[in-house]
């Protein structure tokens, strides 16, 4: 009788959860024609950016009323307000653009796209450039070169999805997330940055998606190669 009240309990949080989550908007840039057009996309003043494909398809977890995208698209550079869509399909003219919300986008979920978005400028750090700032530990020189990093004192990490945060938890914030990312030198997991010199770095990267490492990559992985490995290599 207690397992089955358990197995309950986790069942009903379970849902509640997922009730919770933001719906992910999708988007989606074409030409007049309606042919996909491949570009780039950042979210103005965060870290934050995706990838279109070449159908055009693309997707962030979340995107607040006021935020905006900057489009790389055919050696052009444009700005597009959200403005409080769920879901953004982009005709991407010669002179402008045309944008609109697509119910359709947004009935197809997580589906929509296989990747949404990453930390835009700090997925590839050489150990040499890190101990050129003169910092003695490797905590000190990841503060200096990653400020959207938060790093306790025990060398524990937080990798917050993008600069800008919001704080009110509410659906489509980027609220700051909470949990320890994953932290791993030469394949083998350790508990803190504490745990390995400045001196023995070869090249770190931040991964804000991480499915390599499955369910304990979640909350992003600090991928540390060292010196030794990388001469290997």
């Amino acid at each position: 009788m207690r397992k089955f009240l358990l197995a309950a309990i986790a069942l009903v949080a379970s849902v509640a959860l997922y009730a919770q989550q933001p719906t992910p908007f999708n988007g989606q840039i074409v030409a007049p024609n309606g042919k996909g057009m491949k570009a780039q996309l950042s979210i103005k003043g965060t870290d934050l950016a995706a990838n279109a494909d070449k159908q055009g398809r693309f997707g962030f977890t979340s995107l607040n009323a006021d935020d905006i995208l900057e489009i790389k698209c055919n050696k052009q550079v444009r700005e597009v307000k959200v403005e409080g869509r769920q879901s953004m399909r982009i005709i991407w003219g010669e002179e402008g653009v045309e944008v609109s919300e697509d119910p359709q986008l947004v009935s197809e979920g997580n589906d929509w796209v296989k990747r949404r978005e990453y930390l835009n400028d700090m997925s590839k750090i050489m150990g040499v450039d890190l101990r050129r700032s003169g910092a003695h530990s490797l905590i000190s020189a990841l503060r200096a070169r990653v400020p959207s990093l938060e790093i306790d004192d025990q060398g524990r990490v937080i990798i917050h999805r993008g600069s800008v945060q919001k704080s009110s938890g509410g659906i489509g914030d980027r609220a700051p997330i909470n949990f320890n990312a994953l932290i791993v030198v030469d394949g083998q997991e350790i508990q803190s940055l504490n745990d390995i010199s400045l001196f023995d770095v070869g090249m770190i990267k931040i991964l804000d998606e991480a499915p390599l490492y499955g369910f304990r990559g979640v909350n992003g992985v600090i991928e540390i190669t060292s010196e030794a490995s990388l001469k290997k290599q």
